[in-house]
């Protein structure tokens, strides 16, 4: 996995990156602690609930590889010190769009602004490596805060359908011309 760096400047002037998840560009200490604590917060487990509840299941579902998905941190990176902050993927899907899902794992980092502006970082990360006719993510429909921030980053509604668990999601894409 290649690292993507983008800087942006974000709320207050702090310096946010994004970097490649996978590898040696990304530090296992930023990793599965991180990854294991913020799945355990009842901000992020009341929409993202994958069952990764121990450090073994966290390392073994986010530590392997998967074909055509890419995985990513969000790094508050202040001063030198870099802070992880955040879980970003993407994946190809079958009509060559690229899904994505994401969340921010720090709570004081939520309802800031923050969010809207890495889904905008991350939209062009995919869009210099993939070029896609379409990114697509799908928050539940009751996911209010997702929503607006999505819509914040470009995302238009466009459609309402059931997943394979039954589960309703809320389809949201952006795509070309870009």
């Amino acid at each position: 996995t290649h690292a993507a760096f983008l800087n942006f400047v974000c709320l207050k002037c702090t310096i946010w990156m994004i970097a490649a998840y996978a590898g040696v560009q990304a530090p296992r200490e930023y990793r599965f602690p991180s990854d294991l604590e913020w799945l355990s917060r009842e901000h992020v487990k009341e929409w993202w609930g994958d069952g990764d509840d121990t450090l073994e299941n966290v390392a073994r579902h986010y530590g392997r590889s998967e074909e055509g998905l890419e995985r990513f941190i969000l790094l508050e990176v202040h001063n030198g010190d870099k802070k992880p902050i955040g879980y970003f993927q993407y994946y190809a899907c079958e009509d060559g769009s690229i899904g994505i899902d994401q969340f921010i794992g720090e709570e004081t980092h939520i309802n800031r602004g923050i969010g809207s502006a890495a889904v905008t970082a991350f939209v062009e990360i995919i869009k210099r490596r993939q070029d896609p006719p379409y990114i697509l993510l799908d928050p539940h429909p009751a996911n209010a805060r997702a929503i607006r921030c999505y819509e914040k980053a470009g995302f238009e509604h466009y459609a309402t359908e059931q997943d394979e668990n039954g589960k309703t999601a809320f389809i949201m894409r952006i795509g070309r011309p870009w």
